[in-house]
């Protein structure tokens, strides 16, 4: 039986063809599958620290971006912070949460919004007496009573969470904790320990900055001469 050779180039011709459309087809499926991969849904991580503690009567607690308000230069020893934190109460019962800082003198819930309670009003002073003596009267003044001393911002760091609710503490939302008195310095480099009680519960974490929500300013252009050494370049160059 004899083939004919026409039909040979024929089944040439199609299965080039069918290569050439498998090949678009490849080619057409890499580009969808790069404007829908499998990371495009994928959400960037939180900024901040996250921590569990279990619950003794079942159930847990949270801990979630907690961070220190971001500063460019950081902080100095002795000086106050902002944290931001959401605490979350994943029980049945409600719990108060004390917060204390082994990186700070002290740690205040301060809330700007609240209505500053009455203070006392300070005793008069006394006015001069005078007694009787045999050369006639003198006058003996009555020491003033010191002034009071200035009130720590804010209250102590301790709030009640519902059963199953949550409490997010930062400048934005009102309410926030704030470290008084740092005992080292805090900067991009280095954190504060923090430790949240629920209860009795306890998980101590590490607080860093944030990070800046704007670019940090840049310094001025520094361009290498023809020696390789490097010139500071005029800021309008």
């Amino acid at each position: 039986m004899t083939r004919s050779k026409f039909g040979t180039r024929r089944r040439a011709v199609l299965l080039a063809g069918l290569a050439v459309a498998a090949s678009a087809s490849l080619l057409l499926t890499g580009c969808g599958s790069g404007q829908v991969s499998s990371t495009a849904d994928t959400a960037p991580a939180i900024d901040g620290v996250d921590t569990d503690v279990a619950a003794s009567n079942g159930g847990s607690f949270s801990v979630r971006n907690l961070t220190v308000d971001f500063k460019l230069d950081g902080y100095p020893a002795g000086s106050d912070a902002r944290l931001a934190v959401a605490l979350y109460n994943n029980t049945g019962s409600p719990v108060t949460v004390r917060v204390t800082s082994p990186g700070a003198a002290d740690v205040r819930l301060v809330n700007p919004n609240a209505t500053p309670s009455p203070t006392a009003a300070a005793e008069p002073t006394a006015t001069p007496t005078a007694t009787a003596t045999p050369g006639g009267e003198t006058a003996t003044p009555t020491p003033a009573a010191p002034p009071p001393a200035p009130a720590q911002p804010g209250g102590p760091a301790e709030l009640t969470i519902p059963p199953a609710g949550f409490v997010t503490l930062n400048q934005a939302q009102g309410s926030f904790l704030l470290l008084t008195g740092l005992r080292d310095e805090l900067n991009d480099g280095n954190t504060v320990p923090v430790v949240f009680d629920f209860g009795g519960q306890q998980v101590t974490t590490e607080a860093g900055l944030a990070v800046p929500l704007s670019p940090v300013p840049r310094g001025p252009r520094v361009v290498p001469d023809e020696g390789h050494e490097a010139d500071v370049a005029p800021e309008g160059g």
